[in-house]
């Protein structure tokens, strides 16, 4: 009996810690500098936090801040000052500061959403230990949004030759050089500030999805817009924790939140920009907005003006000690597994 009792009592005080336990919460706080309708908050960051959430039953959860403590270039300087425990940002607005990690930025490397966050997550995950980009933080996730067009507000994109004397808003300097070398004269300017912009005639035309047309109020202000075939640029985003808030969850809770990051980031990214491009183009389309296609010739044109970008990428990685055209490659071999337009139901 007493055997017993003691056995009974041990298991009852065990019961009693283990729901002590189960029940202590831990919070952690995401930095965003987007309102929280925007689709990288609600369709990537919520459901990504809800499935951490609901894998460690409740004890980790995200609290998604709703208003921005800097602009979106200091957000990794931010993270790494512990102002908030996880944070997002876009690689391209710190010129310089994530440059092999901005592989797929490069010129035609992202023919969709889907195939640019899958080949910028494993690309990554294969080589980017070696970059210490990013020093200070946990990486646990990139992704790039959907192809961008030439959005215009005067004037038509029929041709490169179109491009020569226009001024096109660009969100980063890679895009920045890419619309220099195109012919046009590129100028940096918040999405929020670009629809005043094209209405005073700072600007003719912007380069963004139709989904970021839509959501910062600029379809008014379009008339034409110009798609490039295969994609002419992208921005590779970075989702991740401060170290030290890594270092303090506990195995199972890092195990949770690795098992619905990294790819799982990547693919709801896929399905966020890629439903946020049709509802954007339903808007568009409704307008009355032409949609001009760039001939191939003119991509043709353009993918050769735009390979000193690929030259300068890869002599900076060999002077970092790195094989570049092995990064490079491996990046355009996974773009190529997991593009949206690839044909799997052959009849033969």
């Amino acid at each position: 009996m007493k055997i017993f009792t003691t056995l009974a009592m041990a298991a009852a005080l065990g019961a009693t810690a283990f729901s002590a336990a189960a029940q202590e919460v831990k919070t952690l706080r995401v930095g965003s500098w987007l309102p929280p309708h925007h689709l990288i908050v609600s369709g990537i960051l919520e459901p990504w936090a809800a499935a951490i959430e609901n894998e460690t039953g409740g004890s980790l959860k995200f609290e998604i801040m709703t208003s921005s403590l800097g602009p979106p270039p200091a957000q990794f300087d931010l993270l790494l000052d512990q102002a908030f425990d996880v944070g997002y940002g876009v690689s391209g607005h710190n010129a310089g500061r994530f440059t092999m990690t901005q592989v797929m930025d490069l010129p035609f490397m992202s023919p969709d959403p889907w195939a640019g966050s899958a080949a910028s997550w494993l690309t990554y995950q294969k080589f980017g230990a070696e970059y210490g980009e990013h020093d200070g933080a946990h990486v646990v996730g990139l992704f790039t949004h959907s192809n961008p067009n030439i959005n215009m507000a005067k004037g038509r994109i029929e041709t490169l030759a179109d491009l020569e004397g226009k001024t096109i808003r660009v969100g980063g300097n890679v895009t920045g050089r890419m619309m220099s070398e195109l012919g046009a004269s590129p100028v940096q300017l918040p999405p929020t500030e670009a629809q005043t912009a094209m209405s005073r005639g700072v600007a003719d035309g912007i380069t963004f999805p139709s989904e970021s047309i839509d959501f910062f109020g600029i379809t008014p202000v379009i008339s034409s817009i110009t798609r490039i075939p295969g994609g002419l640029y992208t921005d590779t985003f970075w989702v991740a924790f401060n170290q030290d808030s890594w270092d303090a969850l506990s195995d199972g809770e890092r195990a949770a939140v690795e098992k619905h990051s990294g790819m799982a980031i990547a693919m709801l990214s896929g399905f966020a920009w890629t439903n946020g491009d049709t509802y954007g183009e339903e808007k568009l389309n409704a307008q009355g907005v032409e949609f001009i296609t760039l001939p191939e010739a003119d991509v043709a044109a353009a993918r050769e003006k735009l390979k000193p970008l690929e030259t300068e990428w890869l002599a900076q990685a060999g002077d970092r000690g790195y094989d570049g055209e092995a990064i490079l490659q491996y990046a355009r071999d996974m773009v190529e597994n997991y593009r949206a337009d690839k044909s799997v139901n052959v009849v033969k």
